[in-house]
């Protein structure tokens, strides 16, 4: 993203070994593979936090200790800015509620959300989940191949999303490309003008509930309070906009890394296929192999870290990807392994601002592999297709092809 001509320079003295050339939106250095380029980065240093000059320069935490104080010190770790670079990306974003606030302010506004995510309150939905997934694998199975990333894992996720929100499906290529503006930004329009234009489109669709009133998540948002006074319109769409961004794109990426790591491991998927009980292993140790989301903290009053002195007002990107992969977490960190006894990831976060849309994502993730393998037991990736990956603060798989026999 950081064009070589705009790179930083750190605002205090660092020796060389502390300075690393990785761009978070494109870390790959002739490695396609999302993972194992910040693992690859992660074992080549002894540092606990390094120093990078793109995207304006920040610090990346690299030890899973380090990481999650990132994540759970608000002290020291502000969420007002999660987003790098932070003058364009991250101040665009740190509009947004509840994410960009640290507790206990942070606290109102959570709960309006948990109490439409959290456990129970998506349950009603599973029906809607199977009966969508279920027609989608119909939709392909007799062709003996589909283009996973397009025609599955772009399709559930944020369909049922869009059920969830009461919004229609035609909406949803605008909503995904503003989405987009942040997490892996393309340049055609700037994170500032995404946040504007989301803005004009949900503060109507906003008022228009709160006078009507329905039981999606819009208008649940629209008509709660918070400290015992209604939400305010800036409010609700300074909410509504959080839960757009997060919702129209984690999940369709989390799908897709996992189907394709099952793809390349004929042996899980003739396991997965006989026994149901595994399912649930399976997700786990996806979601502790294939984390993807680095997002960023914002350092509140002069540090040190490791040594090294953080100011007030550096960012640190802490990649949940590498508290994953550390060694220090789990053993043989690359190997996807149904028969871990211990996982420890945090791919939905930490402390405070751990994602509220865990367990929508944990159910879905649970539907798509009862339904795929009922119906197709086996599956490849289909040879001579360049894999490709994508960096961001949320990683994801550019789409491929799967294949399986027919009857």
């Amino acid at each position: 993203m950081t064009d070589t001509a705009t790179l930083a320079t750190p605002a205090v003295d660092l020796p060389p070994d502390r300075i690393v050339d990785f761009d978070i939106y494109n870390p790959f250095h002739g490695q396609f593979d999302l993972h194992v380029a910040w693992a690859e980065l992660q074992q080549s240093t002894p540092h606990e936090i390094v120093w990078t000059p793109h995207n304006e320069g920040h610090w990346i935490a690299l030890s899973p200790e380090l990481i999650g104080q990132v994540y759970s010190d608000a002290t020291r770790f502000s969420s007002r800015v999660v987003l790098v670079p932070k003058s364009t990306a991250g101040e665009a974003y740190a509009e947004f509620i509840p994410l960009s606030l640290d507790p206990p302010e942070h606290r109102p506004f959570r709960k309006v959300l948990n109490d439409k995510l959290y456990g129970a309150a998506i349950h009603p939905l599973e029906p809607k989940v199977r009966k969508l997934t279920a027609d989608l694998i119909d939709g392909f199975v007799a062709n003996g191949r589909c283009d996973f990333v397009h025609e599955f894992a772009e399709q559930l996720p944020l369909r049922v999303f869009m059920e969830l929100v009461d919004l229609p499906v035609e909406h949803l290529p605008r909503l995904k490309h503003l989405a987009d503006q942040f997490t892996r930004p393309d340049g055609s329009i700037t994170p500032a003008q995404a946040t504007e234009a989301f803005k004009a489109y949900v503060a109507p669709i906003l008022e228009e509930r709160r006078a009507s009133g329905g039981d999606d998540l819009l208008t649940h948002i629209a008509t709660s309070e918070v400290n015992g006074r209604p939400m305010t319109l800036s409010e609700a769409a300074r909410l509504a906009i959080q839960v757009l961004v997060g919702g129209l794109d984690t999940v369709v990426n989390f799908m897709s890394f996992t189907m394709r790591a099952l793809a390349q491991a004929p042996d899980i998927q003739a396991r997965l296929a006989t026994d149901h009980g595994l399912h649930h292993a399976a997700i786990n140790e996806s979601l502790r192999r294939l984390p993807l989301v680095s997002s960023a903290r914002e350092v509140i009053a002069d540090t040190v870290v490791d040594g090294v002195q953080l100011r007030a007002g550096d960012m640190v990107v802490a990649p949940t990807e590498l508290y994953a992969l550390s060694p220090k977490m789990n053993e043989r960190p690359l190997d996807f392994d149904l028969d871990r006894k211990v996982r420890n990831h945090i791919v939905f976060g930490s402390g405070h601002h751990t994602c509220p849309g865990q367990f929508l994502a944990r159910m879905e993730m649970k539907v798509l592999l009862e339904e795929w393998f009922a119906r197709i037991p086996q599956f490849e990736l289909e040879p001579g297709q360049t894999l490709r990956h994508r960096g961001g603060i949320v990683g994801g798989c550019e789409p491929f092809i799967l294949r399986w026999k027919t009857n």
